[in-house]
């Protein structure tokens, strides 16, 4: 009976696993923080459609593909936990570190970094286990 019950939960692991990618993932966190000053300017979406054709190696139509599938799904989204569990599990600290300096250069697209940005970056750094050095040393890069 013990098995059972681990192997049901195994398989909704698997399942969110097989339904998010690293992607889509990514895509989220970065549409979290443009939409954390409750509005998304067009030159954050694009700041974020030119990280995924450098970083995934995306076309520009695949790029913003992915960047309306991330806004969509986040208008649906109440709670970011599956995508931040999906990246710590298979994210390393490079990586990581990359998407929160990402997190910096969509916050910082407009020339304006509000509170409320700057409060969820560190908190997606709380979360993805990125300490309060290598924060200050991405915002500091991200320039």
């Amino acid at each position: 009976m013990f098995k059972k019950i681990i192997n049901i939960f195994k398989k909704k692991s698997d399942e969110l696993n097989n339904i998010i990618d690293d992607q889509l993932a990514s895509a989220i966190l970065l549409i979290e923080v443009s939409y954390s000053d409750f509005k998304i300017d067009k030159v954050e979406i694009n700041a974020i459609i030119s990280f995924f054709e450098k970083e995934f190696s995306l076309s520009n139509n695949k790029a913003r593909w992915l960047s309306n599938e991330a806004l969509n799904l986040h208008k649906d989204e109440y709670c970011l936990r599956k995508y931040i569990k999906f990246i710590n599990e298979n994210y390393d600290k490079e990586k990581k570190i990359k998407l929160i300096n990402m997190a910096w250069k969509v916050a910082k697209a407009d020339n304006v970094v509000d509170k409320y940005e700057e409060h969820r970056i560190r908190k997606l750094s709380e979360l993805l286990y990125i300490n309060h050095k290598e924060f200050i040393k991405a915002k500091i890069n991200s320039d």
